[in-house]
């Protein structure tokens, strides 16, 4: 399920994506990091601080940086961990937690294999009943996505049944089926 929105948002995109800049050109503890952003020299939406949402939002008691230890002890479902890969654009170790009965998949990150890792990003799908902080969650009406998230709405981007809030490169993104919320996205969608 991970795997669709960058799909979602290449389709969206009309300039390739190794043209604009990349949230993964900054090291792991930057991309974590609650301090700074990235400067982007290209106008990509009217959001102001397009990585305030990824540094900022929370979804239920997750967040990204969040170290293992934690999510561990946040998260009461059965785990399903993919082997680790190293991704040869940032040379860190990737690898993906799945809650599959809670709903949640974690793309988690560590500078070395098989060191502790921290949340990269989070998807929420069925049967999740976590909220963002502006009490979005599965099967919100996406009136209420736009209403609470209307200040980031990234229009560039978004579509009939995709809602931007923030960047690609760091921020919120909604997927809707019937006018409800089926998948929310909170990271980075592309590199």
């Amino acid at each position: 399920m991970i795997q669709v929105i960058p799909a979602i948002l290449l389709s969206i995109f009309s300039q390739p994506l190794h043209s604009l800049p990349s949230a993964n050109n900054f090291s792991i503890k930057d991309r974590l990091s609650t301090v700074g952003s990235p400067t982007i020299t290209q106008p990509l939406s009217v959001v102001k601080d397009e990585f305030g949402l990824l540094r900022n939002e929370r979804i239920g008691n997750l967040q990204i940086g969040l170290q293992e230890a934690k999510v561990k002890q946040r998260i009461n479902c059965a785990l399903k961990r993919e082997a680790e890969q190293l991704w040869g654009a940032d040379g860190a170790y990737h690898q993906i937690w799945k809650y599959v009965d809670c709903g949640i998949t974690l793309s988690m990150v560590s500078e070395k294999k098989g060191a502790p890792k921290s949340i990269e990003s989070i998807t929420l799908n069925s049967p999740s009943r976590l909220s963002t902080k502006r009490n979005i969650q599965i099967g919100s009406p996406q009136t209420a996505v736009m209403k609470a998230y209307k200040s980031e709405w990234n229009r560039e981007i978004s579509g009939a049944d995709l809602f931007v809030a923030g960047s690609s490169y760091g921020g919120l993104i909604f997927q809707f089926q019937n006018g409800k919320v089926s998948l929310i996205f909170l990271g980075a969608a592309a590199e």
